[in-house]
């Protein structure tokens, strides 16, 4: 009870004093610096939250990926967001809704999140414009084809329409390299949904849940950049080749997980 109350009250001064931070400070430095700043709070949150990370596979850079890169992976939890800025700072692309979250939606909103209202054709074609824009300005760009959460278990249906930035046969793209990752969380050596954020779960009970466990892991894979793509591909066939290579990895990491209990 006392760990749990020490890690509620620490993380709510971290999200506030980053959220001030975020304010103040790390909009006005440049892309690199903000970067930076991402990683290491990143960190300290998932620290407090309990949660060791575990990184693997083509990690990137200290500096922003060339050409320009879009991280894609799959999505299971609100944080997915920090485990991946943890290794590989991204700005962004996330639902609209995640705007109205209390605390957390503001502090995400301040870091330079984009967000997009998926249902709105002229919404996604705007998305498209500012990601082209941000990339141009080294930016590494990050989204969920998947739109929302799942369990983990396996991969949902991949949206197309972000895609397009970076698929061949589009005139919206500039060819930024699609680099998929794969998320996966751990309870002392078994896959577990304990961080899932699904079904009718709010975003409080969830940050209790995950910060009353222990042992928790989160298994992050960065796979190779999906390079050399036929030159005729188009958004929805990048996005199913997305999803399959993804998809593949996921069970891979589950399976071996399983092999070694």
């Amino acid at each position: 009870m006392i760990q749990l109350v020490w890690r509620a009250a620490a993380l709510v001064l971290l999200v506030l004093a980053g959220l001030l931070t975020l304010l103040l400070v790390v909009r006005f430095l440049p892309v690199r610096r903000q970067a930076a700043v991402r990683r290491v709070w990143s960190k300290l949150l998932l620290r407090l939250c309990g949660m060791r990370l575990r990184p693997s596979g083509a990690l990137p850079a200290e500096e922003p990926a060339m050409p320009p890169t879009m991280m894609v992976m799959n999505h299971v939890s609100w944080l997915d967001i920090f485990v991946l800025n943890a290794v590989a700072p991204s700005t962004f692309i996330a639902k609209s809704e995640i705007r109205r979250w209390p605390v957390l939606g503001a502090l995400v909103a301040a870091s330079g999140t984009m967000f997009i209202e998926r249902s709105s054709r002229h919404a996604v074609h705007a998305t498209n414009q500012e990601m082209v824009r941000r990339i141009q300005r080294g930016e590494r760009i990050a989204f969920f084809p998947e739109g929302t959460t799942s369990d983990g278990r396996e991969t949902l249906p991949f949206h197309a329409s972000l895609f397009a930035v970076a698929a061949p046969h589009s005139r919206d793209g500039i060819q930024a390299v699609v680099q998929p990752a794969v998320i996966c969380y751990f309870h002392r050596g078994q896959p577990t949904e304990l961080p899932a954020y699904i079904g009718g779960q709010t975003l409080v009970e969830s940050l209790f849940t995950v910060i009353s466990a222990s042992d928790l892991e989160a298994r992050l894979e960065i796979l190779q950049p999906m390079h050399e793509l036929p030159s005729d591909m188009t958004r929805q066939q990048l996005a199913l080749a997305t999803r399959e290579r993804i998809g593949v990895a996921l069970q891979r990491m589950r399976s071996f997980a399983s092999n070694d209990a």
